[in-house]
């Protein structure tokens, strides 16, 4: 919560000192147009990932189950913590310094930056540092989201839409699915540890090209077809 307070006061300073602005440029007021987008950014992954990890956990005929040591206090615990990292992250790479690149730079160039530093902070954040490979792999998968959820901000003028796309995407794949072993297990898990069915030949690399090409693509329609909302003050 410290480093929220800190995020929010360095913007507030940022933005009035260099600006002469307040917060408000970041779009955080909601009316009914905000809140349906804050809605549908929310339910876009939450459905994908749902259909996505469904099937392929049928794929190998490894379902998912709910898990029987689960709590309340667990998923309320799990839930605020992916919470205050999804608010972390939106304040420091689309709040204030992207408004700020936009005004100096261009917003195709503002993106880019972002983007980049989305992937590169993410080398830090998996402990994957001195790792080529999988650093490749995670600077070019957080990289193209942290364009996209830079270019929600764009269309929308409103840091909430690229919240809720975040936010969407961690809280199903982590609470809801279990996919991040930093929290352990969460809401469901699959039944077997090891999957009973191993995909031979070019499915694997189907899986693989599906798991890390299907969302961005439908995000990237998604925010194609979006109508900007108010033109950036």
């Amino acid at each position: 919560m410290i480093a929220i307070f800190v995020a929010l006061l360095f913007s507030w300073l940022l933005l009035k000192y260099v600006y002469g602005q307040y917060l408000n440029v970041l779009g955080l007021y909601i009316d009914t147009k905000c809140l349906l987008l804050i809605f549908s950014g929310f339910v876009l992954p939450l459905v994908y990932l749902s259909v996505l990890y469904f099937s392929l956990s049928l794929w190998v005929q490894n379902p998912y189950k709910l898990n029987p040591d689960y709590t309340f206090t667990n998923f309320a615990k799990s839930s605020f913590f992916v919470l205050k990292g999804v608010v972390l992250e939106e304040l420091i790479f689309r709040g204030a310094l992207l408004y700020v690149l936009i005004k100096k730079l261009s917003a195709n160039k503002a993106m880019i930056l972002s983007a980049i530093a989305f992937g590169i902070y993410h080398w830090f954040s998996y402990g994957i540092f001195g790792q080529p490979v999988q650093m490749l792999i995670v600077f070019v998968s957080t990289g193209v989201m942290g364009y996209l959820l830079a270019l929600a901000f764009v269309k929308s003028h409103t840091v909430l839409l690229p919240f809720a796309l975040h936010l969407g995407y961690n809280f199903t794949s982590m609470i809801l699915f279990s996919n991040e072993k930093n929290i352990g297990q969460q809401l469901m898990v699959k039944t077997h540890v090891i999957d009973p069915v191993q995909p031979e030949g070019i499915l694997p690399l189907m899986m693989v090209v599906i798991y890390y090409t299907g969302f961005p693509i439908l995000c990237f329609i998604y925010l194609k077809l979006l109508k900007p909302v108010t033109p950036m003050r």
